[in-house]
């Protein structure tokens, strides 16, 4: 059997998309035995030398690529169309196409990768790559399921599909793959067995490269709720069941698991059962055009320094040209006398010496000569400030021998790091400074350094409490127990700290919150045995919501409702539209606030004679909220559903009795209710249309 290698696969770098870090990804493809993994993050090549790194330890040859948003063939703007702000002032607009692009033929294929990547950033907006910047010969390109062409296999057209691929394959030919996706997901859309087969299919007929993917997103099975909340932190709306949520498959499969997979796919297109071994050797071998050596290619583990004619040097070396420099310094400064000064000069030489960064003190200093010489302020911070050769090259202006900084902090002969000089210039001349050096040193041997996006604990608990729909109160106060660290170090707090350990045990016994039913609570509620959706002892005063199964479970976990025999609503999973346990009703929590009832108030539950009048009135709720009916069968009020929603205010059905904040514990069966020697009455129930 072929093995396989994994050629669309995202990080934690992609953010708020991947959901495990390179590390992760390459440990587990070494594990389930793979002997090459590619590295595809959204709009960034960050992670790139993490992975890297990783994929040497654990024996996997890295591939490197990217997923870039690309504008049409015919789109001439840069950014397209925008949509109105959200949250924070930005654009959430997820409707354009995306392709995944694979570095091969070694340093030049890094480099058009690089350069359509930055080109997708140059942009207002979101990352977008423009169509005329959508060229190189060291690239390889996926279309996949959310590319123009799989959108419109997707829809069923196979001739649109056809002329949205001609401008691909005219720009790179044989470099150009049709990637098939499956995700057990149904219908057509992306992840499908039929869009899955039609691509296979297709690429058969335009007689282009098929290959297959699983488009991964973590590392390992049962990961899927994590993507959901990332997808909802995102997007910034809270986690929808009723809405397409990820199938749990995008995980790092092995090579039999795709294998199953390349044979259905294959097997619904209409073709034999071996054409999926040839579908994952069109795979493998994709895989193996695409080499790029991180070392050789990529300059990873080699320090690269400018030529010595940039610094000054010339035909000498660049360490004389530093003791020379540093010398005079020391007369400069008015320390040509003084031998401790004399002696730690020489020390730090020797050292800097040792691992030969002659060159970078070199181009520190003359970057920061150029500074001052267009007249911007510019100082040196940080443990750089304790190199005595760094004050004598004008870097730093603090004097370390006369206030005792060390050496060590910045550079010794133990530690096989580089150095890190920080600078600080006017932040109102910046730019002035960057066009500096690149016209100094060149456009090849300049570039600014990015800092990826990464979650701070607190951060993390507001974006994860708002997808599940918790509660802002209860976010707020977990977010303020947690201290100023990294998410990623949760846990350790938890373990470490007895008052977080404290919050966990509250929050376990109270069941997730006081009452985090979407934007009401239920008050307390004693419990009543008599109703046939309730058992004694089972009610609770705090209910819990669960977002994303849409579940009515009090805090003794577990809905009382589902217990009872009767039929079972499929939002609520409760024997009615409500639940006269936990007062949650996932119809009424997420909608009844687009209604305003009488007078400001949330909502009025109203008795039969009022919901008659209602029902056809100008003030009265839609009909996809109550409908009313009359019956003869005797007086009274039958009510379908459970008790009203707890926020809800319960009118009597006396016109001047006013509210009354005890409302009927009926439930699930006719109760009867005096008329006033009415003979008619009405049976009220949820209306479950539309």
């Amino acid at each position: 059997m072929p093995g396989f290698t994994h050629l669309h696969t995202v990080s934690g770098f992609s953010p708020r998309y991947g959901a495990s870090h390179p590390e992760r990804l390459a440990e587990r493809a070494s594990e389930r035995g793979m002997d090459a993994l590619a590295l595809t993050d959204r709009d960034t090549l960050a992670g790139t030398v993490r992975f890297a790194k990783a994929c040497a330890a654990a024996g996997v040859r890295p591939l490197f690529g990217a997923e870039l948003m690309v504008a049409s063939a015919g789109e001439r703007e840069h950014g397209g169309k925008r949509r109105a702000p959200v949250r924070g002032g930005a654009f959430i607009d997820e409707s354009t196409p995306r392709v995944t692009f694979l570095a091969r033929e070694g340093a030049a294929g890094w480099a058009d990768l690089c350069r359509i990547v930055t080109a997708s950033h140059t942009g207002e907006g979101q990352p977008l790559l423009p169509w005329p910047d959508n060229h190189a010969e060291g690239l390889t390109v996926l279309l996949g399921p959310a590319s123009d062409v799989g959108r419109a296999l997707a829809a069923g057209r196979p001739d649109r599909a056809a002329r949205l691929l001609a401008p691909w394959r005219e720009v790179y030919g044989d470099a150009l793959r049709l990637e098939a996706v499956w995700h057990g997901r149904k219908g057509t859309g992306p992840g499908s067995l039929r869009l899955a087969a039609r691509t296979v299919g297709f690429a058969a007929e335009q007689r282009v490269r098929p290959v297959l993917s699983n488009a991964v997103r973590y590392a390992d099975p049962g990961m899927g709720p994590v993507a959901d909340v990332l997808d909802a932190a995102r997007r910034l709306v809270p986690v929808d069941p009723t809405k397409e949520l990820d199938s749990g498959e995008a995980w790092l499969k092995d090579a039999d698991a795709m294998l199953g997979a390349a044979e259905r796919i294959v097997e619904a297109a209409g073709y034999r059962r071996d054409t999926a071994y040839r579908l994952l050797e069109q795979t493998q071998a994709t895989a193996a055009e695409c080499l790029v050596d991180p070392e050789d290619d990529l300059g990873i583990g080699t320090v690269h320094f400018p030529e010595p004619h940039l610094v000054g040097a010339g035909r000498r070396t660049a360490q004389r040209v530093l003791t020379s420099r540093a010398a005079a310094g020391m007369v400069r400064h008015g320390y040509a006398d003084r031998r401790d000064y004399w002696e730690r000069m020489h020390r730090e030489l020797d050292i800097i010496a040792h691992h030969g960064f002659a060159s970078y003190f070199l181009t520190v200093a003359q970057v920061v000569d150029d500074v001052r010489d267009m007249g911007i302020r510019v100082a040196a911070r940080g443990s750089g400030a304790g190199s005595l050769v760094n004050h004598l090259l004008g870097i730093a202006h603090a004097d370390p021998v006369e206030h005792g900084l060390l050496m060590e902090r910045f550079l010794s002969k133990r530690r096989a790091v580089l150095p890190d000089i920080d600078i600080d210039v006017e932040s109102a001349r910046r730019i002035e400074v960057y066009r500096a050096i690149i016209g100094r040193f060149g456009t090849e041997r300049v570039a600014t350094v990015a800092m990826p996006e990464t979650y701070r604990v607190r951060h993390a608990i507001r974006d994860v409490g708002a997808a599940l729909s918790m509660d802002p109160a209860d976010i707020d106060r977990i977010a303020k127990s947690f201290p100023h660290i990294r998410a990623r170090d949760a846990r350790a707090a938890l373990a470490e700290l007895p008052e977080l350990r404290e919050l966990a045990g509250e929050f376990r016994r109270e069941g997730g919150g006081t009452g985090s039913c979407g934007s009401w609570s239920r008050p307390s509620t004693p419990c009543r045995a008599e109703s046939p959706c309730t058992r004694a002892g089972s009610c609770s005063p705090t209910p819990r919501c669960s977002p994303v199964r849409r579940s009515c479970r009090p805090a003794a976990r577990g809905c009382p409702c589902r217990s009872s025999t009767r039929r079972t609503s499929r939002t609520s999973g409760c024997s009615s539209s409500m639940c006269s346990a936990c007062g949650c009703s996932p119809r009424w929590r997420t909608r009844w606030p687009r209604w305003s009832g009488r007078r400001g108030l949330p909502w009025t539950w109203t008795p039969y004679r009022r919901a008659t009048r209602r029902r056809t009135g100008s003030s009265g709720p839609p009909r996809r909220w109550a409908a009313s009916r009359s019956s003869r069968r005797g007086s009274g009020t039958w009510w379908g559903g459970c008790n009203p929603p707890p926020s809800m205010t319960w009118w009597s059905t006396s016109p001047s009795s006013g509210p009354d904040r005890s409302p009927p514990t009926w439930c699930g069966r006719s109760s009867r209710r005096g008329t006033g020697g009415r003979r008619s009455a009405v049976r009220t129930r949820t209306w479950r249309g539309r």
